[in-house]
């Protein structure tokens, strides 16, 4: 997957979080490029930003159509919890509407992600 977009959201909680955007096959130009057409895979992550240069980011929740159908990966739960972790999403699912989705609920996720890890 190529990382498409990457949008920089505020701090909140104490913790840097953005959004990932990314698509497949790589895009071969970015002007002209449309992953709702373009793109045979694509999807968005919300990352909590490392709390230092040696640890790996957080991958909170992500939206992405890798297994044939929108869906939504609640990347926050424990290995251990009894929710279901993939949460299948309509078709009219596209690029840009998982995009708005994480934008206008990105603190709730971070919540969630804070309740159960930390």
């Amino acid at each position: 997957m190529e990382t498409f977009d990457n949008i920089d959201l505020e701090n909140y909680r104490g913790d840097n979080y953005f959004l990932v955007g990314y698509v497949e096959p790589d895009p071969d130009g970015y002007e002209d490029y449309d992953p709702e057409k373009d793109a045979e895979n694509y999807g968005w992550s919300l990352v909590q930003e490392a709390k230092s240069p040696l640890d790996e980011k957080d991958e909170i929740v992500r939206m992405d159509t890798c297994h044939g159908q929108p869906h939504l990966d609640k990347e926050y739960l424990p290995p251990d919890s009894d929710e279901e972790k993939k949460v299948w999403l309509d078709d009219d699912y596209a690029f840009y509407r998982m995009r708005d989705y994480l934008l206008q609920n990105w603190r709730d996720f971070a919540d969630r992600h804070i309740y159960h890890n930390e």
